[in-house]
């Protein structure tokens, strides 16, 4: 299969590399394993619990609609992104992806973007994880804490998860998930048993009420949900069979998080009939506690007072590993410092990457504590403004990637793989950034020069990684044709 490029033109053919050349780990993951990961990151009921009411309130009672369309959107977006998988085996993915059809700076740009993103997120999941966690123990037994020792709590669970092996990641993630999940379908199961407040409707799904609401605030919340499903290439070393356990994996991702979540939205909305915007927006961090409550029990409250809590340290291990593999990848590129490439021999984690993000961590929450800030209103929500503009960009920059990559050579794939679904893909994810930007004091709570600051640090990561890229083309020819790829001499 010729598939790699090994010449400074992005796609230029080359011999392929093949899994069993890396010397990684490979074929110990299935398809569900790689799953686990990324809906335990979508954090399926710290999202619910947290902003699927600012999303209702701001947007209306149509966002259990949008979850759909959002879905089919990035299903269509799939279809080029797993196409590549095929002929750019990396575990980089996005950057690798964006390297091997616009060209290798603007593919180290990407990639350090992708770090950054990835390590804001995970950093930023502490705080409401520190928030949730102080409020549960204040429920349940009336012992006030701060948030302190719970956030240094999580950093030392997350750096020690972190270098041990992702088989026990998966363990943690797994079970976490699946309580969550479980807790979520009795509660909309119990609302559509009771027949709801007024009755039952699928009017949250006609498409007058989807666009009916706040429509950028709406994509943004709704958008968050799937955040992180384009991980799912980062597993390729560890999955058994890459090419379809990937295909599988992103698709599987994106379709159980459309639905579960559409349907969690449409049952809350239910719960509350035509007074569930008003809730929403009076009650927002109360509306599904108090549905549990009223539908199953006030006990059944309290359990998922104490879930949300492992619904976000989930998150945060979940980013926690993509940010270590970004970084492992680029060790390995030799795009940044070769240690970064290290692995356990025993675990095969990669240790290094994983400290140094612990360690950026432990620096962020130091500073937080020395400046008095928020965990939730600043570390969370402000500080996870760069992230809300950087994978949906990340994103159009990839679907732009895959038309250029298949453009110059179809490599037999067809024209809706490779031309025509990352087309619409692209549109629909150039308009989405455009909401974005457009909604930032909306999501922030603020107005003034940080709505624009905060953006901005994508473009200095940016800068960074083509400058780097260019460096190493001028100084370090050799090591310059690794990024995208790797492996050879």
């Amino acid at each position: 299969m010729t598939n790699m490029y090994s010449s400074d033109e992005p796609g230029s053919g080359a011999p392929s590399l093949t899994d069993a050349s890396t010397g990684a780990r490979a074929g110990r993951l299935g398809a569900k394993d790689v799953v686990f990961f990324v809906i335990a990151a979508a954090a399926p009921l710290g999202f619910a619990v947290g902003s699927t009411p600012l999303a209702i309130g701001r947007g209306g009672i149509g966002t259990a609609g949008m979850f759909l369309v959002v879905g089919a959107l990035l299903a269509i977006f799939a279809v080029g992104y797993t196409a590549m998988t095929r002929f750019v085996p990396n575990a980089g993915a996005l950057f690798s992806y964006i390297a091997a059809g616009l060209g290798r700076p603007l593919g180290l740009g990407t990639a350090f973007v992708a770090v950054l993103a990835y390590a804001i997120a995970a950093t930023g999941a502490i705080g409401p994880f520190a928030v949730f966690a102080s409020q549960a123990l204040a429920s349940m037994t009336g012992v006030q804490t701060s948030w302190e020792p719970w956030a240094f709590g999580a950093l030392a669970a997350m750096g020690i998860l972190g270098v041990l092996n992702v088989e026990l990641n998966i363990r943690v993630l797994g079970v976490i998930m699946v309580v969550e999940v479980v807790v979520l379908v009795v509660l909309s199961a119990a609302i559509v048993f009771a027949g709801g407040a007024e009755g039952l409707s699928l009017q949250p799904f006609r498409p007058d009420t989807i666009v009916g609401g706040e429509i950028g605030v709406v994509l943004l919340f709704v958008f968050a949900a799937f955040a992180g499903f384009e991980a799912t290439a980062l597993f390729r070393e560890d999955v058994r069979d890459p090419v379809a356990t990937v295909r599988k994996a992103t698709f599987s991702s994106i379709v159980l998080i459309a639905v579960f979540q559409a349907f969690v939205t449409w049952a809350i909305v239910q719960g509350y009939g035509s007074s569930a915007v008003a809730v929403a927006n009076e009650k927002p961090t109360e509306m599904f506690t108090m549905a549990a409550s009223q539908y199953v029990g006030v006990g059944f409250a309290d359990v998922i007072t104490l879930l949300v809590v492992g619904s976000w340290f989930a998150s945060i291990l979940a980013f926690h590993n993509a940010t270590a593999r970004y970084l492992y990848a680029l060790g390995r590129d030799r795009a940044i410092n070769p240690v970064f490439a290290k692995k356990s021999k025993e675990s095969g984690s990669a240790w290094v990457a994983s400290l140094a993000h612990t360690l950026f961590s432990a620096i962020v929450l130091l500073y937080c504590m020395w400046q008095g800030l928020d965990p939730y209103l600043d570390l969370f929500i402000v500080g996870s403004v760069p992230v809300a503009v950087s994978i949906p960009a990340m994103e159009l920059l990839t679907a732009i990637s895959i038309i250029a990559f298949f453009w110059r050579d179809s490599r037999g794939v067809s024209w809706w793989e490779g031309k025509v679904a990352p087309a619409i893909s692209a549109v629909a994810l150039a308009v989405f950034v455009y909401f974005v930007l457009s909604n930032l004091p909306m999501f922030t709570g603020r107005e003034g020069a940080i709505n624009w600051i905060l953006p901005s640090i994508n473009l200095v990561a940016l800068a960074l990684g083509i400058s780097r890229a260019l460096w190493m083309r001028r100084h370090r020819p050799a090591e310059y044709q690794l990024i995208g790829h790797w492996g050879e001499k």
